[in-house]
């Protein structure tokens, strides 16, 4: 007995993509036997006309119709369904239910889509098979495998066994090749395909007496093994030539085979990440996925994942799958082990805007692992701004196997994968800025939105010169100009004189002041009317310039503004001021609702900016002084992205707080350079440095980011241990960054924290060392008047000038602080005439401790350390000798290995302060290695006056990394007061470092090492040439 069913066509089915249609196809399954209709394209009333035969074995089985919608690049998706039991045909007149609408149904209960449309079809019952079904029906495929088990569907979602009777049925190459294939397998283990082994003598006549179905499976055979392995030899040569290809040349070989793919929609599982970032998406996905990108095993050092394998990316089926595996150990959680993951990444689509990328995740070693995966699609397109890129990842857990545990595994991937991609947005927003969607597709919304009023010349001279002003002196000015003509000339009378007419009498007198008064009050207005047709203020439509931080600024309206004007308005205007730069608005004119929709775009700039000064004016001629409606100060550090791009922000002042006036702003910034900004940044900042600034880690950045609640885009440079002195001092940490300088401190769990901006500051001095300092010099930072007043708690005083004080001891690395320090105000917050002024007083400050304290040469800067100390039996004066350039010196320095030995004379540089030059050689035969000394000695008398102290700052040539550093050694020969002709000699040895080496310990240790036993020599040779002689 056989079933036919006979697929017609569907009606109303439910959108599934994105576009509002399907791509809809039948699957039926009656037992185990399977077969499907062909993909109608995008269609939500499709019509098949296809008919199908199966085999019946038991008529308690019910024939199941089952619609899904056809995925291109993931498994399909379900539309609707409808069983129809076997028992209910039967009991049919004819055996056949005749043709009619079934109502689809939802897979479960639970599923949202109720209307999931209908399906006709004809179901009838036969005994043989008529000619007609011969030519028309398919047959179905026996299906052996579990019912659960879905891996042939994920893989082969279009190949399911439908097996065509006639040959003539069209298909492309490849359909047929995997359909032969599911015959194969289908057809060697049927009842009917063994019934013909079993009666067949051979090979051949088993083939010959095969039907017709069966001979086309098996010409089909051969065609399959020869694709087989010419499949196999093709991947090889792709695998072989993409070693050899830049990730920029795979992606190109992908994307010529690939033109025109759509974009894949998100996996129904849900949305992972959908954030926009002000990067090119190019640029993002080198980020995320170029083999030379650092990020993947920054992202394993913040999530603990270790054993990270990243392979190379590899072209497979002739450049049409562009392919690669990542291999790592998850880090144990409290609920589950270490385990092993396995992705295997695939590009769905690459073509220079946007990409696609699917990964298929394996965790076979957690629980029920080897009953799912995780699928995750990466997706990279153009953002609503320019150079912006917007980022989707969505998920999908697809189940191989059945498992009662299914609920389970679906909660637990997901809240796994949540906690992961929070740590995977953190670090990406680390290297690339991210930009709030919503605000930033309502970025260009809104300021196109904003379309200033542009005013003619006629309504601005209008509004300026129609009033009773200038009314009533046209008139004054017609009736005099009438009455001169009229007039007969005056006689000269009083103290007239030919070319001088003074008034007669008192009224004349009023009239003629309040001619002038009428006059000098219209020139005003005039004066008043060029200006403003000049400032028209906006930049609308003009573009920023240069590459950097851009600011945009949408002045939209204000509110509330104060009347400075009898007639109870103003006439106010904005100037925005940011990083030096200067924009203002147009003037509008008697109101105090202001309604401007003029838009701001500031140059490009080299560093972010902190703040932007807001000054509202009132104007009133151009000879009058300016009147203040209200300022603000916009802090960047202090306002979230979504704030900005539309805040009322109010104003202070006492006419602004008094009217509680507000200004309505739209404000945006955003970096045109990418990922590259800090790399650049750090690159310039170490130069003004002196000294290597190493790059901190992402979750050290988060970290600081956290404690003093920064935006993204805030890195930190250095941090250095300290003290914060105040009432008592506290220990801990100081924290730099371009635009700010923070400290924290956590002590038995009381938090102290605060920051303030560079510009804040106004001078930082140098305390030296004291006893209360530990002995080391330490940092008083003063703020600029009512600048900086949020970290008050932390001052040590606030000075009768209203200027906070910060004072900064006990640094463990006091030089590299202090000049870090230094680079970073100079170069935030002094203008270039102000650095110049600063060098010039640090030169004389620095002259000036010299000349106080006889530091020689910036000695100071290197870490000395005692090497040599001895008592000698002679006077000082004796021992100076080997200091004086006489014979007794050239015969020391001689004997321990210099030669070509010479000094100059001594000659002074300051009071008390002497200076000599020194040059040498070493001598192969006595000294280890060949090279060149040149030296500068100062000598000076100690304090007391009781013996010298000699400094020298050496300099070395011809030796391996002798341009590295410099040697500074400093003698200090006293005379010891309780013995006679006794004196006691102590050196210190110091290097600075001139350039960054790796094995700086190292050769400072064997730097001291050698130089204390040549000064042993030296003193060894001085005294046996004294002591004879004594």
């Amino acid at each position: 007995m056989r079933l036919l069913v006979h697929v017609i066509d569907a009606r109303n089915l439910p959108v599934i993509n994105a576009n509002g249609l399907s791509d809809p196809y039948a699957k039926l399954q009656l037992g185990r036997q399977r077969a499907k209709t062909k993909v109608i394209r995008k269609s939500l009333n499709p019509a098949w006309d296809e008919e199908f035969a199966f085999r019946v074995g038991d008529l308690k089985e019910e024939l199941l119709v089952c619609l899904l919608d056809e995925d291109k690049y993931f498994s399909d998706d379900f539309l609707g369904q409808v069983k129809v039991p076997l028992s209910a045909v039967l009991d049919a007149d004819h055996r056949s239910l005749g043709t009619q609408w079934y109502q689809l149904q939802p897979k479960s209960k639970k599923s949202k889509i109720r209307d999931c449309g209908e399906i006709r079809l004809t179901i009838s019952l036969s005994q043989s098979y008529p000619e007609d079904t011969m030519t028309l029906a398919h047959w179905a495929s026996d299906d052996l495998a579990s019912s659960s088990d879905k891996s042939t569907e994920l893989k082969k979602g279009s190949s399911l066994p439908n097996i065509p009777i006639e040959s003539s049925t069209s298909q492309s190459g490849r359909d047929e090749l995997e359909t032969a294939k599911e015959d194969k397998s289908n057809v060697g283990s049927s009842f009917v395909n063994r019934l013909y082994q079993y009666f067949s003598a051979n090979p051949k006549d088993e083939e010959a007496s095969l039907p017709p179905l069966f001979k086309h499976d098996r010409s089909l055979d051969i065609l399959e093994e020869t694709a087989s392995t010419s499949s196999q030899i093709s991947d090889k040569q792709d695998s072989e030539s993409s070693v050899n290809m830049s990730f920029d040349e795979l992606l190109k070989a992908f994307e010529s085979r690939h033109e025109g793919n759509e974009m894949p929609a998100n996996l129904s599982g849900g949305v992972l990440v959908d954030q926009v970032y002000a990067v090119a998406p190019s640029d993002l996905n080198t980020l995320l996925f170029s083999p030379s990108s650092d990020f993947l095993r920054s992202l394993a050092d913040m999530q603990g994942t270790t054993g990270l394998d990243i392979q190379q990316w590899r072209l497979e089926n002739d450049g049409a799958v562009l392919k690669r595996v990542v291999s790592y150990t998850k880090a144990a959680t409290k609920l589950v082990k270490a385990v092993k993951a396995t992705e295997d990444m695939t590009y769905l689509k690459a073509d220079g805007d946007r990409y696609a990328v699917l990964a298929d995740v394996s965790t076979p070693e957690v629980p029920f692992g080897n009953t799912f995966r995780v699928e995750i699609l990466t997706c990279l397109m153009p953002g609503p701004e320019l150079n912006s890129s917007r980022l989707v990842v969505s998920w999908r857990l697809n189940f191989v196997q059945s498992t009662m545990m299914k609920g389970m595994i679906e909660n637990g991937a997901k809240q796994g994968l949540k906690d992961n991609f929070n740590q995977f947005s953190e670090l990406l927003a680390q290297n690339v800025r991210p930009v709030d969607a919503k605000d930033t597709t309502a970025n260009n919304q809104s300021l196109s939105s904003v379309q200033p009023e542009r005013e003619s010349d006629w309504k601005l001279a209008f509004r300026i010169f129609g009033n009773f002003t200038v009314v009533s002196s046209f008139f004054a000015f017609i009736y005099v100009f009438s009455h001169i003509i009229l007039a007969s000339p005056s006689i000269i009378q009083g103290l007239e004189f030919p070319g001088l007419d003074l008034p007669d009498s008192a009224g004349e007198v009023v009239v003629c002041g309040v001619l002038v008064l009428q006059g000098q009050r219209v020139l005003n207005m005039i004066a008043r009317f060029i200006q403003a047709k000049r400032q028209r203020g906006s930049d609308h439509g003009v573009k920023a310039k240069g590459d950097g931080w851009l600011l945009t600024v949408a002045l939209i309206d204000g509110t509330n503004l104060a009347a400075t004007k009898s007639s109870g308005y103003s006439d106010p205007y904005v100037v925005f001021t940011c990083n030096g730069k200067t924009k203002t608005s147009s003037i509008k004119f008697h109101t105090l609702e202001p309604q401007w929709n003029e838009i701001f775009e500031f140059d490009a700039m080299e560093d972010p900016p902190s703040v932007m000064e807001i000054n509202v004016y009132d104007f009133d001629g151009p000879f009058d002084e300016v009147a203040s409606l209200g300022h603000v100060e916009v802090n960047f550090l202090r306002y979230s992205i979504s704030e900005l791009a539309d805040i009322w922000i109010p104003l202070k002042g006492k006419l602004a707080q008094a009217c509680q006036t507000k200004l309505h702003l739209r404000i945006f910034l955003n970096n045109s350079r990418g990922t590259e900004i800090v790399k650049n940044y750090l690159d310039r900042m170490e130069k003004e440095v002196g000294r290597k600034i190493a790059v901190r880690s992402p979750h050290t950045n988060l970290e600081f980011q956290k404690i003093f609640s920064l935006p993204p885009e805030e890195f930190l440079i250095n941090d250095f241990t300290c003290h914060l002195k105040r009432k008592m001092l506290t220990q801990g940490r100081l924290f730099l960054s371009p635009r700010i300088i923070g400290f924290y401190t956590n002590l038995f769990g009381h938090k102290t924290k605060f920051f303030f901006l560079w510009e804040d500051i106004e001078e930082i001095q140098l305390v030296p060392a004291t006893l209360s300092s530990m002995g080391s010099p330490s940092l008083l930072i003063t703020l600029r008047k009512g600048r900086g007043m949020d970290a008050r708690h932390g001052a040590k005083q606030l000075d009768e000038e209203g200027r906070l004080k910060f004072h900064l001891q006990s640094f463990v690395s006091f030089n590299a602080a202090h000049k870090t320090i230094m680079a970073l105000w100079k170069a935030r917050s002094l203008t270039p005439e102000e650095k110049i002024q600063l060098v010039e007083e640090e030169s004389e400050t620095k002259d000036l401790q010299n000349e106080e304290s006889g530091s020689f040469l910036g000695i100071e800067d290197a870490k000395m350390s005692e090497v040599f100390s001895s008592t000698k039996p002679f006077d000082v004066p004796i021992l100076m000798g080997i200091f004086e350039g006489g014979p007794v010196e050239h015969r020391v320095m001689e004997k321990v290995g210099c030669v070509d030995y010479s000094v100059t004379t001594w000659e002074p540089v300051r009071a008390g302060i002497y200076q000599r030059q020194v040059h040498y050689r070493f001598d192969m035969k006595l000294a280890r290695r060949e090279g060149e000394v040149m030296s500068t000695q100062q000598k000076s008398l100690l304090p007391d006056k009781n013996g010298w102290l000699v400094e020298e700052v050496m300099t070395l040539e011809g030796i391996p990394v002798g341009e590295y550093f410099n040697l500074h050694i400093r003698y200090q020969l006293e005379q010891i007061a309780s013995k006679q002709k006794s004196c006691s000699v102590q050196v210190f040895i110091g290097m600075a470092w001139l350039k960054s080496c790796k094995n700086q310990k190292k050769i400072t240790q064997e730097v001291k090492s050698n130089a204390s036993s040549r000064l042993k020599k030296i003193f060894s040779q001085l005294e046996k040439e004294f002591i004879p002689a004594s």
